[in-house]
């Protein structure tokens, strides 16, 4: 059995709110600079904080977390930060657990990042969250098919 998935933050709720609160702090900067006065150096600083920002959502935007489980073992990546796939054997991996279901309010919010408990979090849809255990380490994803994943390691641990 093999088993890919593929989720982005377009797909979530984050993306909107995100270009809501920009387009907001741009009004209110326009606005601002109307009823101010403002000269060309003020509208500078309003068109360069409008790029940063827009660069910051198209980064956000264009990333992007690929799972793939096959035969050899549990692969993923992370475009545009992790290109490469990141491959582990299914005799690295010890166990693979659903471990909660909001990843938003437990998981540290959306996005990658390293925990203080020392493991990586890669959580890009607000469904579900496995964490995969390897030998000497562990990492979490987040995945609209917790199912699907349990099912295909229990398949192959099975096979073991």
């Amino acid at each position: 059995m093999v088993y890919n998935e593929s989720q982005t933050l377009k797909d979530t709720w984050f993306v909107p709110v995100f270009f809501g609160i920009q387009l907001l702090v741009i009004a209110v900067g326009l606005l601002g600079g109307f009823i101010e006065g403002l000269d060309s150096t003020g509208y500078m600083v309003i068109a360069i904080v409008l790029a940063i920002s827009m660069l910051i959502g198209l980064l956000i935007v264009s990333m992007k977390l690929v799972i793939r489980l096959e035969p050899s073992g549990l692969s993923y990546k992370i475009s545009p930060f992790i290109n490469s796939w990141r491959k582990y054997k299914w005799e690295e991996v010890k166990n693979i657990q659903q471990i909660k279901k909001s990843p938003i309010l437990t998981g540290g919010g959306l996005g990658f990042h390293y925990d203080l408990k020392g493991e990586w979090k890669y959580l890009f849809s607000t469904a579900y969250v496995v964490r995969v255990s390897l030998k000497d380490s562990s990492f979490v994803l987040s995945t609209r098919n917790p199912d699907k994943i349990l099912e295909a390691w229990e398949e192959w641990r099975c096979e073991r």
